[in-house]
């Protein structure tokens, strides 16, 4: 009674009963209309105006990447860095989320401040740094030097190897926490039942355990290779010319050829062969929740 005191006088019950009829009767989807706007102005609108340019003159362009030389060179630069990348994250990965999930909270704590610890600085700082410690001068070289392992510095700079440890560095997190949720959504009851049948801590890994987070792997594993795709700025600053990703040939035919036509096309063919990826990686299982109840 006392809220409908508040109410202004021209409002009566007909006039409550027809505004909550019109809410009843909104369609839900209506309320994503600005979100979807924005998308689509922010996202749809360039990708149309790429991929209208990339057929300004037809299929030239595409047909001009395909019988090029630089477009394989740099997709094979590509799958190599972006696989060894996506392989060592994995190993690294794994073992970082199963101390995760067997830590206690104190450690828990610690482990995931530094696992977090790349998204909180830029990529460009990050691999300056990686720059810094790999060169002929740098900390490792000095370490390597001094501990007798070398005679002379070691190239660690400017070469695949110290493009996949930029990349790993910063890929990191994404293996990590599908496979950390993958193990914490796994039931200790299926361990408690795998050791009172006398199953070994071998034997619980590779037949409990490994089996439950493989969805979590192969969902990492996506996610890692789908990022490491996209380097750009890493293989310019720690890589060789001859280690050119696709990401970078791209900014080639727009800043040195000033061919926008043909980065176009390159961008919707880079589209074309990465969506398959991102939908696969988004319909795979989370794994690990198998036994609950």
């Amino acid at each position: 009674m006392a809220r409908l005191l508040l109410l202004p006088a021209a409002m009566t019950s007909s006039t409550i009963r027809k505004t909550a009829a019109v809410r009843h009767h909104l369609p839900a989807h209506w309320l994503f209309l600005p979100i979807g706007l924005l998308y689509g102005g922010l996202a749809l609108l360039p990708l149309a105006i790429i991929l209208r340019l990339s057929v300004s003159e037809g299929t030239t362009h595409y047909a001009a990447l395909w019988e090029g030389r630089l477009l394989w060179r740099a997709t094979t630069n590509t799958v190599v860095i972006s696989l060894t990348t996506t392989a060592v994250s994995l190993l690294l990965g794994y073992l970082l989320a199963a101390a995760l999930w067997r830590s206690g909270p104190a450690m828990r704590s610690t482990l995931l401040a530094f696992i977090m610890l790349p998204f909180w600085t830029a990529v460009l700082i990050k691999n300056f740094a990686w720059a810094a410690l790999l060169q002929d001068n740098g900390v490792i070289n000095t370490m390597l030097q001094a501990t007798g392992l070398t005679d002379g510095p070691v190239t660690l700079l400017h070469n695949r190897f110290a493009v996949i440890v930029g990349m790993v560095h910063y890929v990191l997190p994404y293996a990590i926490f599908p496979i950390y949720t993958a193990m914490r959504a796994i039931d200790p009851r299926l361990e408690r039942a795998a050791q009172s049948l006398g199953a070994g801590r071998l034997s619980l890994f590779a037949t409990v355990i490994l089996p439950l987070t493989l969805p979590g792997v192969t969902r990492a594993a996506l996610l890692v290779f789908i990022v490491s795709a996209g380097f750009y700025v890493t293989p310019v600053v720690l890589g060789a010319p001859s280690d050119m990703m696709i990401s970078n040939l791209v900014g080639y035919y727009v800043h040195e050829l000033v061919d926008f036509d043909g980065a176009s096309a390159l961008a919707v063919l880079i589209l074309l062969a990465i969506a398959p990826v991102i939908v696969l990686q988004q319909t795979i299982d989370r794994g690990g929740a198998h036994g609950r109840t």
